[in-house]
């Protein structure tokens, strides 16, 4: 039987590095984010209507969606062998600009276009040979319980906000917005009593979209205590011990590749890489970041 892990974190979390060294564990296939909108075709239909990170609750069913996980689950490759390319291709024909109107449910030429376009993309194969697969998301932050209802084993991953934020801008990413979205309003921000800056500050902008993740994750792993959640801090600070350990409460086995891969990933680092040295990450906002920068994001972290 496939003993099944997600690893779910907000985006610049740190959820690559730890899914990319979990799948060292020999028979294992790795599935990388099967929910984003931007890289598969499936994920676009599969949100449709749905948001950037859904907002939903356990029930009731979403088919598409839910059939997204199952394939994620049963060892879809999403980014090697037959069919790769042209699911690629399908996806770069379309603009992110139409592809984000897609997943937020607005209608138009452009999105009907596109949707048959999605349709035309072959299917990925499946690994019928994995013992294991690890599957990695980082647009479930907002519906993680439902999401994390077919694996054997969760592993969240939180970081600093303070060290995403910086990341998020020296990124140059266009920053969403979550409070736009009626689902994430009503599941997320109003039972919580949250209240949005004013949009009129690029960093606090990012700090509240990011600090409403980073809020949705911590609140889902402390109501599920048997779940696995680790700081991307104290990885840094520790990698071989600490990662030791969330192999062995993920029900995985370390072994010479996870050793090898570990030493490989401590080198320096940017952008999508996954290489970083280790023992500079703790403290590193403190260099990316002005004290005005600072300030104003602690002051919208205070609202969580």
């Amino acid at each position: 039987m496939t003993h099944r892990v997600l690893v779910a974190g907000a985006p610049r979390s740190g959820t690559t590095w730890v899914a990319e060294m979990l799948a060292t564990a020999a028979e294992t296939a790795f599935v990388h984010e099967p929910d984003n909108h931007r890289l598969w075709p499936a994920a676009a239909l599969a949100k449709a209507g749905l948001g950037r990170q859904p907002a939903l609750d356990t029930v009731p069913p979403k088919p598409a969606y839910d059939d997204l996980w199952l394939d994620a689950f049963a060892a879809i490759d999403n980014q090697e062998r037959p069919g790769w390319v042209a699911r690629k291709a399908a996806i770069k024909a379309v603009p992110d600009t139409v592809l984000d109107d897609l997943v937020r449910g607005r209608t138009s030429n452009r999105t009907r276009t596109a949707r048959l376009a999605l349709r035309r993309a072959p299917l990925a194969p499946r690994r019928p040979d994995a013992g294991t697969v690890v599957v990695k998301s980082v647009h479930s932050s907002f519906c993680l319980p439902r999401v994390a209802a077919g694996a054997d084993a969760v592993v969240v991953v939180l970081r600093d906000p303070r060290n995403a934020v910086a990341s998020w801008i020296e990124m140059g990413w266009q920053v969403p917005r979550y409070e736009d979205d009626p689902g994430v309003t009503e599941r997320v921000i109003e039972p919580a009593a949250l209240i949005p800056p004013p949009r009129n500050n690029p960093t606090t902008d990012t700090a509240w979209a990011y600090g409403l993740l980073d809020h949705s994750l911590r609140r889902a792993a402390a109501a599920h205590p048997t779940w696995v959640t680790v700081e991307h801090e104290d990885l840094c600070d520790d990698p071989s011990a600490m990662f030791e350990d969330v192999f062995e409460r993920a029900g995985l086995a370390w072994s010479p590749a996870s050793d090898e891969a570990l030493r490989a990933s401590d080198q320096a680092g940017t952008g999508y890489r996954t290489t970083r040295v280790a023992a500079e990450q703790r403290d590193r906002w403190k260099k990316r970041l002005t004290a005005e920068q600072i300030a104003a994001i602690e002051a919208v972290l205070e609202r969580f």
